[in-house]
Parts: C-alpha cells; sequence; structure tokens
C-alpha cells in the first residue's frame, strides 16, 4: 500500500508513493537475527545507498533488542542526497558485555512519498572486542582521540547563511543573597572571595538574577542596604522562620556584577512585597546607573517566581487572575519610574511527568490578561532528570538526562505557541522567553543516591546541548543556570577542601562563552539516533540524535565554530565536516573530555549537622569514576585540528563535547 519493492541487478529498490507519510512504519523490508551470541561484541554496519527525487532518504537500521523487547542500541546509516549514485554508508553498533541480547533487527526503509530508495551489499558482521577502555586518559583533542568502536555522522555548515545574533544573556546565571551569598562574600575580610570573582569572570556569564528561586518572594531589598554590620537578620524559610544577616544585597550584587562583567536581571517580590517596594528598587537601580554609566545594568526585572505551584516554599501561592491582576498594578508603578525597563511574567508549561504548575490554565490566562504589558515570560523548564529512584540503572539514568534537551525544545515551542495565541497580535512577536532557572537536577534530598550527579561530564553535556536548545529558539532572549556557587551540589562552581574549584559544568559554559562566536550560521547534521527510557521526569524517548551540532561565526568573521556534543556513552563519534561560505586555513579543537559520564572535579559535599549524605551511584561499579572524582578527570583541552580545510574529518570520544574553531584562509 505504501509503495513497490523491486529487486534489480542486485540492488534492492524501495519506491513510495503518497500513503507514505511520515509514521513508525515508512515502506521497507526487515529481518530478525539472533543476537544471543553478541553480547560483548562490536557489529559493523555498512550498506551501499542511493536516494532518486522526490524520495527524502534511503536509511538502513540495525537495533539490538533485550528479551521483553526493550533497546539496546542501534545504529542508523542514512542517505539524504538525491543523486542516484550509490554510496557506501559505514556504522557501528555496540552491545555492553553486560547485557543479553535476544534479537538483531536490520531493516531497509524509504522515506518521501515518490522516486526510490536503492540499497546494495548491505552487510552486518562482528568485530573484534577493541572497546575502549572506560578508564583511558582522556585525548588531547579529536584528532587524536583513542582508537575504538565509532560511529559516523556528518555536518555540514554554510557558512554565508547568517542567523540570529546570539544574545550574551542567554549565558547567565542565579546568585542568591543568603549565606554571603552562598559564600561569594567573606564577612570576616568584609570582601567578595577573590577565587570567586576570578573564577566567574573567567566562565564571562551575560546576566545574573538575583535574590532567589523562592528567596525573591519574601525578599525586601531595602533591608539588605547600608552598614553591612548593622543590617537586621531576615527572613530565609517561611515555614520554621530562620533568618539570615544580609552581608550581600544589592550593592555587592552590583560590585560582584562589576567584577565580573555581567549586567543584571532582578526578581520583584510579588509574593509578600508590593508594587511600592518594586518601583523603590527601580528608581534605586536607575539612580546608580546615571552615577556609573559604565557600570552594569539591570534591565531585565522578573515579577514573581514560582507563586502558580501551590506548595511554593516562599509560602506563597496565586491564582493565575490574582497573579495577572498584581502584574499589571507593579508593571504601572514600575514603568512609572523608568520607562526602559523590560519586565517579565512568570509561567510554566507542565512536563507530561511533572505537574508542578497547580494551574493548567495559568499561562493562557496570564498571557491574555497581562499580555499588554509584558516583554518576556520567564519559565523554569530546563531541568532534568529530576527523581530517578536510586535502583535505576545509571547508564539508562544519563542516555534519560542526554535525550531530556529534545523535551526542553518542545516545551519552548509549546510556550511559544501560546505566546502567538493569547498575547494581543501587535505585541506577540516582540514577547521573548527568559529561562530563569535550568539545571542537570538529579534530586535534592540528601537521602538519594543521585543527589550529587548533577557536578558529573554527563550533566556538563547536557549543559552544552540546551544552550545549544536555547541558541536555536529565537524566542529565547535570555537564561540564567541555577546556580552560579553552591557548597553542595547545584552551582557551576563547587568547594573542595574549602577552596572554590570549577564543576564539570562550567566547561560546558566555557565551551560557549570563550570559544563559540556571536551569530548562528546554517548547519545540518546527520547523526545515528537512540532511544532511552523513563527516568525521573523524562519519558521514553524515540530517535534522539546521539550527535548534536550548532555553528556560529566570529563578530569580525575571520573565525567560524562547530560546537558537537557526542552523547553515545560507549562510541566515539567519527564526523565528517563539510563548510560552505568559508575557507579554512587551519583551527583547533576545543574538547571537553572525561573517562566516563560521571567523572567530576571531586567538589565536595558540605558536612552539616544532622544531615548524612547518601552513598552515590558509580556508572561503572567497578571503575567507581563517580567515587574518584578530583581535578584531573575533567578537562577542557585544547589541540589543533589535523587537515582543517572545507571537508576534514573530526573524532570526539564518548561521552564529550568540542567546539571546532577554525580561522579564515
Amino acid at each position: 500500500r505504501k509503495g513497490a519493492v523491486r529487486v534489480s541487478g542486485g540492488v534492492l529498490e524501495l519506491s513510495p508513493n503518497r500513503s507514505n507519510t511520515p509514521s513508525a512504519k515508512p515502506l521497507g523490508i526487515g529481518q530478525a537475527i539472533d543476537a544471543s551470541a553478541f553480547a560483548g561484541r562490536i557489529l559493523s554496519v555498512s550498506a551501499k545507498l542511493g536516494l532518486r527525487a522526490p524520495a527524502s532518504g534511503a536509511v538502513v537500521g540495525l537495533h539490538a533488542l533485550r528479551a521483553d523487547g526493550s533497546e539496546i542500541g542501534m545504529v542508523h546509516l542514512r542517505q539524504p542526497d538525491a543523486s542516484g549514485r550509490l554510496e557506501e554508508k559505514t556504522g557501528t553498533l555496540a552491545i555492553p558485555a553486560g547485557e543479553k541480547p535476544k534479537l538483531l533487527i536490520l531493516f531497509a526503509v524509504a522515506e518521501g512519498l515518490g522516486g526510490a530508495a536503492l540499497f546494495g551489499d548491505i552487510r552486518v558482521s562482528p568485530q573484534a572486542v577493541t572497546a575502549t577502555r572506560a578508564d583511558a586518559a582522556p585525548s588531547a583533542g579529536p584528532a587524536t582521540a583513542p582508537a575504538g568502536p565509532a560511529y559516523a555522522a556528518t555536518v555540514s555548515v554554510n557558512a554565508a547563511s547568517r542567523g540570529r545574533a546570539i544574545p550574551r544573556d542567554l549565558f547567565g546565571v542565579n546568585i542568591e543573597w543568603w549565606r554571603n551569598a552562598n559564600g561569594l562574600w567573606d564577612p570576616a575580610a568584609d570582601r567578595l572571595v577573590p577565587d570567586a570573582v576570578r573564577l566567574t569572570k573567567a566562565v564571562r556569564p551575560g546576566l545574573i538574577r538575583f535574590p532567589g528561586g523562592y528567596l525573591g518572594d519574601i525578599y525586601d531589598w531595602r533591608q539588605a542596604m547600608g552598614p553591612r554590620k548593622s543590617r537586621a537578620k531576615i527572613l530565609t524559610n517561611p515555614a520554621n522562620n530562620e533568618r539570615d544577616q544580609p552581608h550581600f544585597g544589592t550593592e555587592e550584587l552590583v560590585d560582584f556584577a562589576r567584577a565580573t562583567g555581567a549586567d543584571l536581571m532582578l526578581q520583584a517580590n510579588l509574593g509578600t512585597g508590593d508594587a511600592r517596594m518594586a518601583a523603590e528598587w527601580v528608581r534605586h537601580m536607575k539612580e546608580r546607573a546615571r552615577k556609573d554609566p559604565k557600570g552594569p545594568r539591570a534591565t531585565w526585572w522578573e515579577l514573581g517566581n514560582e507563586l502558580y505551584h501551590s506548595g511554593d516554599a516562599s509560602g506563597v501561592t496565586l491564582k493565575p487572575e490574582a497573579y495577572a491582576d498584581k502584574y499589571l498594578a507593579f508593571a504601572r508603578a514600575m514603568r512609572a519610574e523608568d520607562p526602559a525597563v523590560r519586565l517579565g511574567a512568570i509561567a510554566m508549561e507542565n512536563y507530561p511527568l511533572f505537574p508542578f504548575n497547580s494551574y493548567r490554565n495559568w499561562n493562557e490566562t496570564v498571557f491574555r490578561r497581562a499580555g499588554a504589558e509584558i516583554d518576556f515570560v520567564a519559565v523554569h523548564n530546563g531541568y532534568a532528570p529530576v527523581g530517578p529512584g536510586d535502583r535505576a540503572n545509571p547508564r539508562e539514568v544519563y542516555r534519560a538526562l542526554l535525550a531530556a534537551p529534545a523535551m526542553v525544545a518542545e516545551n519552548l515551542r509549546t510556550v511559544g505557541e501560546q505566546i502567538r495565541r493569547n498575547v494581543p497580535r501587535d505585541r506577540a512577536d516582540r514577547v521573548t522567553i527568559a529561562v530563569t532557572e535550568w539545571a542537570p537536577l538529579f534530586h535534592v534530598t540528601p537521602a538519594s543516591a543521585w543527589v550529587d550527579h548533577s557536578k558529573t561530564l554527563g550533566s556538563a553535556l547536557y549543559v552544552a546541548d540546551v544552550l545549544r536548545v536555547f541558541i536555536a529558539d529565537e524566542r529565547v532572549a535570555a537564561a540564567t543556570f541555577f546556580k552560579l556557587n553552591e557548597p553542595s551540589f547545584l552551582g557551576l562552581l563547587g568547594m573542595r577542601r574549602g577552596e572554590w574549584i570549577p564543576n564539570a559544568t562550567y566547561f560546558a559554559f566555557q565551551l560557549y562563552t570563550e570559544h563559540f562566536g556571536t551569530r548562528v550560521v546554517a548547519s545540518r547534521r546527520e547523526s545515528p539516533a537512540f532511544d532511552s527510557q523513563q527516568a525521573g521526569i523524562v519519558p521514553a524517548m524515540k530517535s534522539i540524535p546521539l550527535l548534536e551540532s550548532v555553528a556560529s561565526m566570529s563578530e569580525d568573521g575571520e573565525r567560524l565554530y562547530v560546537m558537537l556534543v557526542n552523547k553515545s556513552l560507549d562510541q566515539s563519534a567519527d564526523v565528517s565536516l563539510s563548510i560552505q561560505g568559508f575557507e579554512p586555513a587551519g583551527g583547533k579543537a576545543h574538547l571537553l573530555t572525561g573517562p566516563s559520564p560521571d567523572a567530576n572535579t571531586g567538589a565536595e559535599l558540605p558536612r552539616i549537622p544532622g544531615i548524612r549524605w547518601a552513598e552515590q551511584v558509580n556508572v561503572d561499579a567497578s571503575a567507581r569514576h563517580f567515587d574518584r572524582g578530583s581535578p584531573a578527570e575533567v578537562r577542557l583541552v585544547t589541540a589543533p585540528i589535523a587537515g582543517a580545510g572545507r571537508s576534514f574529518a573530526s573524532r570526539l570520544p564518548p561521552h564529550s563535547a568540542a567546539s571546532l574553531e577554525l580561522r579564515r584562509r
């Protein structure tokens, strides 16, 4: 019904018709193969593939399944070029030694509504077991990555096709006021901590959000002004009336932002505050900017935090109608002090497995009721995997984490569509999105065996890919990572032996802030894909590319950058790159790598009386890379690219990310 199948001269020809609409069952043929003998083996897959227009793809796939039908892994070979010539494509599928494979499913399918997909000499053959040891030393760069199992991928870049300017505000962070800004302020020395300033300056955040999370909805900025020693303690926890002395307030924040080169996003207290309090803060910041024209700017103002959650830690929740009315009152008062302020309304589109927004109609109601005064929508939708069980398979949890950016992207598209439909038509296109809290987050309970995994190499790859998602969505104008620093597990900076050090996620930020351009250029990647199982709030997901990429150009046009993220936990990525509109004369690769997805820099959990941290999961129970964390375990290294030109190849190790920096001839 979906087309014709014939064999001529040793070539299989699949000719799809107009019934071959995109689905899980396109026109194709397949074969099941007993896989019980292939545990611990690497399977080489090759085929000669051709395409005649208007067919859009010829695909050969090999999937390894367990007895219950769940997937161990897959490899896809794809020909998108409709030249009609047969071209050989190759790939590999590694089946871990601990698995019990039942079946291999080999198939050939045609994509499109006409033309033909051509297949010749399809082969599957086992290799000798040559998998790279998980504890092998990280390579110096893609050009010198260790030999081992690899899959093939392609990235095509058209440097002449320019996209949007990349907002620097996408690379923002959160700072909380309490506990001396979680250790940024040294009250004994009455100063900012020099190492924290140095490390923050080196990661170059574009924006600092302050003073929360939930603290923003119980914070009166006026109580944290004046001489630090005379400031009274203020509320940190409404549930038990805990209080802390606010050594780090607006003036200290401005000093920190000036020292690190960042601008500011301030949270107006819509929970327990009033419009007058917010307007006075706007007036104070405007006057500060007048006196210090080269200092940091506070043009972003987020009105409230997570007031849509009925159990919010601020002790306050609002129905959407009440929030919208309060938002409008604040907006009038704040714009009266400074018409240039950019005001943001809070919103959240629930994930299917995470109904955090207690009001299903929140977004639509707020957008319709207050849309005429909304400049941006603040969402907290970039957390994952959130809540894997302690008995979950560690590899599957990390695979779910690395699949989750696709879930984030879809959620952002939904919010964008809600803005388009519900904000007044003359403003809808101007309303942007700011993802004001996001991060790899496994758990918040000390009893969890996952709580400390937010700072691993796998979490850094999640960060790198979510930043790619933000860059790709043109409505996303700002994003602030939660958090810049924390002595426990959530920061780009963590503590080791009493000193601030970078976590792996810090280096993912540096790939973009130090080794990436300022304007998107067109690019396309072709990669094998994987399926992931449900873990935490991340549902089971299908056909997630093993390789992701995004490309950009420097401001002066003299540098082209290609960002690559290899999500395979086992396989290197052999990436074939082709460049149009730019003639490379050489380049270098900035590679983020380590021996295991749970490798980390050794930042320690704090010793707190009455709290006992659970023993943490190790992805490899024998190698115990998580437990071996140290500054040498995760590295951001730079090496020359051999043979960089309009066409060249680069190999990325498993679970790694790289920015390829090419200079113009």
